[in-house]
């Protein structure tokens, strides 16, 4: 018999000031309810920071919600009580990753009441970590990923290449060998992707950057680009890529505008700059295509041929360290909140 109340991390309101925001999260008891008729009430392992999550706190994301709130839009465990309009012989006891961006309580919680549409199995292969980061940066490469394939292009740039949905479009690139053209912030972060096998790696401080990369882009017929920064390198990017290409933007991380496009290069060049939303791929994709991308996925980490790096795992009363330690070392992995 399970307690009448569980633990979960509450916001009490979102900030602009990050660090106020953080502050203004407590540990609170929450009660139980009955599920829904079409709920599962998960019992969590795990559940991640993510930038979208960072972004939720500071009021600076497409996604509201009714304060106070649990935060947190992904994560993983196991269903323990399933709604009456439900199949519980198939959904009681299964281990599932969830992702959730509707208006009510989010997953840096003991338990999560979630939809069946907002649930995917996973293997119990699956280290916790790895199943609570299997659906946001997983599936927005694979949906990314599909964009370069209908567009035939040879080689694909990625912007922000240090990152984990960038890890998943190099594994998604080398499984279908297309070429690679990475741009990373720091060298470090180059040496490391040049001694995984990325032959073409930019550094966007270096003096030679703008020449190098239209040079290359040239070269290798890049006319696909993914960019999760915006700002003034989104124009940069778009506006060196060759006749013909697209620019796709799935993140903000500058925190600006996008600044700079040349409104020639729209006109007579046949360039476009687009937006990707994992949501609406979602709602926009057949079953079929999409169970043939999950079930790809998870070979790929069962396989261990790609992982999200994990640095971090914290317990629900870290909270707060745990997102100081995240936002200031973003590309040294996930921090995972661990149930």
């Amino acid at each position: 018999m399970r307690n009448e109340t569980y633990n979960a991390a509450v916001l009490s309101h979102t900030n602009p000031n990050l660090v106020r925001a953080i502050l203004s999260i407590e540990v609170q008891q929450k009660k139980f309810r009955e599920p829904l008729p079409n709920e599962l009430l998960i019992k969590m392992e795990a559940a991640p920071f993510n930038p979208s999550d960072i972004a939720f706190l500071q009021d600076n994301y497409n996604v509201k919600k009714q304060m106070p709130c649990v935060p947190g839009f992904e994560g993983a465990g196991k269903i323990v009580e399933v709604g009456k309009e439900l199949d519980s012989g198939f959904w009681l006891g299964k281990r599932v990753s969830c992702f959730s961006q509707q208006n009510k309580d989010g997953t840096w919680a003991e338990y999560f009441y979630a939809g069946a549409h907002e649930v995917l199995p996973v293997s119990d292969k699956l280290s916790a970590a790895q199943a609570a980061t299997f659906f946001i940066n997983p599936f927005t490469a694979w949906g990314l990923f599909e964009i370069a394939l209908q567009r035939e292009s040879s080689a694909i740039i990625i912007n922000a290449a240090g990152s984990r949905v960038a890890d998943f479009l190099l594994a998604l690139a080398r499984m279908h060998q297309l070429e690679v053209l990475a741009i990373v912030r720091k060298e470090q972060t180059a040496k490391t992707l040049i001694a995984q096998g990325v032959r073409h790696v930019l550094v966007e401080s270096d003096p030679d950057f703008n020449s190098k990369l239209q040079s290359l882009a040239h070269e290798l017929k890049a006319t696909t680009a993914f960019d999760a920064v915006g700002g003034a390198q989104s124009g940069q990017l778009f506006n060196l890529m060759p006749s013909d290409s697209e620019v796709v933007l799935y993140g903000g991380l500058s925190g600006k505008a996008v600044d700079g496009l040349n409104p020639l290069s729209l006109i007579f060049d046949n360039k476009m700059f687009t937006g990707f939303n994992l949501n609406d791929w979602m709602a926009e994709t057949d079953a079929v295509s999409f169970e043939v991308a999950r079930q790809t996925l998870e070979e790929l980490l069962t396989d261990n041929v790609v992982s999200t790096k994990i640095q971090q795992e914290v317990r629900l009363p870290e909270i707060a360290k745990g997102l100081r330690n995240y936002i200031t070392a973003m590309s040294q992995g996930k921090v995972v909140i661990r149930f």
